[in-house]
């Protein structure tokens, strides 16, 4: 080999492994591009959960607080609660104090409860079949009931 034949043979070599190493430096080059745009991204995705961690704090926050004004308010209304007296201990005790036996009344027994026109009507219809007087006095003070269960009202 002479001289001439060997410098053109490393010219080949040479020239072979500078387009290989242009190719290697563009997909470095856009590695590099792909890698800053990666970082860019993850910039942004950390001041989102910046943001999101701030908001968190800030609701936990909030809702200690709510919880603290729900306590107080709870404790407020079993400190009025356990104040309170009932309008019958209060009237017993004005009984009480007249000399009369104070006697709790409890609002379920005090209130009657009203009777269906059917019901009255089957009242009267037992009636009559026991006592005839007791069951003309009903019929006198229930009269537009009874007709009214007969469907003659």
């Amino acid at each position: 080999m002479t001289l001439a034949e060997r410098l053109q043979a490393l010219q080949e070599a040479f020239t072979g492994k500078s387009a290989e190493v242009d190719a290697k430096a563009g997909e470095i080059t856009a590695l590099n591009e792909k890698l800053a745009a990666l970082e860019a991204s993850v910039g942004e995705k950390s001041a989102a959960l910046a943001e999101s961690l701030a908001k968190v704090e800030e609701l936990t926050k909030a809702l200690a607080d709510a919880n603290e004004v729900r306590a107080k308010a709870e404790a407020k209304a079993s400190e009025i609660l356990a104040s309170q007296e009932s309008a019958g201990k209060k009237a017993a005790a004005i009984a009480a104090e007249v000399g009369v036996t104070p006697v709790e009344v409890v609002p379920g027994e005090a209130a009657p409860v009203a009777k269906s026109d059917e019901e009255i009507a089957q009242e009267w219809a037992s009636l009559r079949q026991t006592d005839a007087k007791a069951a003309s006095d009903f019929y006198t003070k229930n009269r537009t009931a009874i007709l009214r269960a007969a469907g003659l009202r």
